[in-house]
């Protein structure tokens, strides 16, 4: 245990401030800027409470396994976004056959109304056909009668 202790203070700089968090070699430390109540900050900024700030200081500067763990979370999140569009690819599936299924049950009730119109179309013009030729014999009848 000490042996880890010694190497991890080790790898850490000696030169970076209590104000700093240190990411690792080759990269720049994020710099804290301490803000008294009623300072103004000079860019956009975020703040953290001292608590906060120690904590992420400690998680950071104090893991030797940094990017195994980034690259695990890289990871989980990945596979996490792959089983929703998975379950959302499968939903979308069953519920494309819904709309088909009601579709053909729409098309299937307006090809039997549209059967049953046509049949009343050809009745309704042997009837009319019919009175038609009614009313011109009559008439004919009529005419020749007087």
């Amino acid at each position: 245990m000490n042996i880890a202790l010694s190497l991890i203070i080790l790898l850490m700089p000696l030169d970076v401030p209590p104000t700093a968090i240190w990411l690792g070699k080759g990269v720049d430390p994020v710099q804290a800027k301490k803000l008294k109540p009623g300072d103004v900050a000079e860019t956009v900024a975020m703040s953290m409470s001292p608590y906060d700030f120690v904590r992420l200081k400690n998680a950071h500067e104090g893991s030797t396994d940094l990017c195994s763990w980034a690259i695990t979370e890289a990871v989980a999140q990945c596979q996490t976004g792959l089983e929703q569009v998975k379950s959302i690819a499968l939903h979308r599936e069953e519920r494309t056959q819904e709309v088909l299924d009601s579709y053909e049950h729409r098309l299937s009730q307006t090809e039997k109304t549209l059967l049953e119109s046509e049949q009343r179309s050809k009745i309704l013009m042997y009837v009319s056909s019919g009175l038609a030729i009614l009313a011109t014999t009559t008439t004919t009848l009529l005419i020749w009668s007087r």
